[in-house]
């Protein structure tokens, strides 16, 4: 493999102030975030963090800046790995590297990492290249059914636990799914969880264990009337993604937008349910993702690995940033419409108007938005919420250090209308099995 002349310009940016700052100051000040930012933005888009200009090294001396400085920093080794990224439906992967996928993630690029599906045998469903949506064979209701149960859930909610549920996750450094904090943040999100549900003989919560060392959680509800007939059918799972990441890995990124607040959303939503005592009739799954901003890493291993059993969920909803609404603008519900489920995304609009206290809009995504896509290519119906608009949403602030839970427009009282379809999503269609 071999860098381009600007991605060698720009890792030798990332060497020079790594072998100064991370070994020095491994808690980063303010002017090494400045001086990285300010030299990054020389090889890119001088936009993306709003500086001038900046003369770099030649390639040559990048090389031989950037060969020293792995020697002694090691997250630089990452850079060079080669990754198999895929950024559109209609155009074949390709190869880049784990510098490159900065870049994709610089230019707010969506895309698949695909390195480790190699010779899995699992193919993507081949999206229409003229329709702005997947539609699927999959039906769902046109009608609610559990009004009065829900009524009685959304009367426990509070923002309370949302508060300092993610006060505490956002505390680590940053949540990198390749980062010791991305372990220990992942390890304190499980042990949180199992909290929640410790008393509770029909859930399960375990981990699913990945290479990079920070692991996905998943969440599982037996049904009441489920039987071993009806092993591997799972009637909804809810998601939203556990790591964060910066522009530059290394640097802190709390993440309370992004994606903090659908985890965050998922955990209050479990614990207003099962304070009134629910149970669905089917089963029911939460899922929290690693690595979803590394190329939906996590949710394409756990998609995989329930496909190869031959479990297929009939339903997922992803919550991938649900907290934020844009000053001057009307707090909505964003449905994305684009590369999903256009039955299940229906469903969920039927949701929003029937439990939601503000109304949906609808807005689009593009390609590997989130971690719903990844269950789409394995034949499940998937449907996204998000916080606005895409437009709308806060693209200022998520992959920064200022993705904070005091920035301008985090709302609280945002997220909890998404705690309240989170649980319409599962008591819809999951059920409720009375006592």
């Amino acid at each position: 493999m071999r860098l381009s002349t600007f991605s060698l310009a720009t890792a030798a940016a990332l060497a020079a102030v790594s072998v100064q700052s991370i070994q020095a100051a491994p808690c980063h000040g303010s002017a090494t975030e400045s001086t990285t930012r300010h030299l990054i933005s020389s090889s890119y888009q001088a936009d993306v963090f709003e500086t001038p200009m900046l003369e770099l090294p030649s390639a040559p001396a990048a090389m031989r800046l950037l060969a020293g400085a792995i020697r002694r920093v090691p997250f630089l080794a990452e850079l060079t790995e080669p990754r198999l990224v895929q950024t559109a439906h209609d155009q074949h992967p390709y190869w880049t590297t784990e510098l490159g996928k900065m870049y994709l993630r610089w230019s707010r690029q969506n895309f698949f990492d695909l390195t480790a599906t190699l010779g899995s045998g699992i193919e993507p469903i081949r999206f229409p290249t003229t329709a702005s949506s997947l539609v699927q064979s999959s039906s769902f209701p046109n009608t609610t059914y559990h009004e009065k149960h829900l009524q009685g859930v959304f009367a426990e909610i509070s923002d309370a636990g949302p508060k300092e549920n993610l006060k505490g996750f956002t505390s680590f450094r940053n949540r990198y799914y390749r980062s010791e904090t991305g372990k220990q943040s992942q390890q304190w999100l499980l042990k949180l969880i199992q909290g929640v549900v410790a008393d509770v003989p029909y859930i399960s919560v375990r981990e699913h264990k990945h290479s990079w060392g920070q692991n996905s959680i998943l969440l599982h509800i037996s049904g009441a009337k489920s039987s071993s007939a009806e092993q591997g059918r799972i009637a909804a799972v809810a998601g939203a993604h556990l790591d964060s990441t910066h522009q530059i890995p290394f640097l802190p990124a709390p993440g309370a937008d992004d994606d903090g607040s659908g985890t965050v959303t998922l955990i209050e939503a479990l614990r207003a349910l099962l304070s009134k005592g629910w149970r669905p009739v089917k089963d029911i799954e939460f899922h929290w993702y690693s690595a979803e901003e590394g190329g939906l890493l996590g949710s394409q291993e756990v998609a995989q690995a329930y496909a190869a059993k031959g479990v297929r969920p009939s339903a997922m909803l992803q919550q991938d940033m649900t907290a934020f609404v844009k000053p001057g603008t009307e707090a909505r519900v964003g449905i994305v419409s684009d590369f999903v489920s256009t039955p299940l995304t229906d469903f969920v609009r039927l949701l929003v108007n029937t439990y939601l206290e503000i109304p949906p809009v609808e807005t689009k995504l593009g390609y590997a938005g989130s971690d719903h896509a990844s269950w789409t290519k394995v034949g499940v119906p998937s449907a996204f919420a998000i916080e606005a608009t895409f437009e709308d949403s806060n693209l200022q602030r998520i992959h920064t250090t200022g993705d904070t839970i005091d920035a301008p427009g985090f709302s609280f009282d945002h997220l909890v209308q998404f705690v309240r379809l989170t649980s319409a999503f599962v008591v819809e269609l999951g059920g409720w099995a009375e006592k």
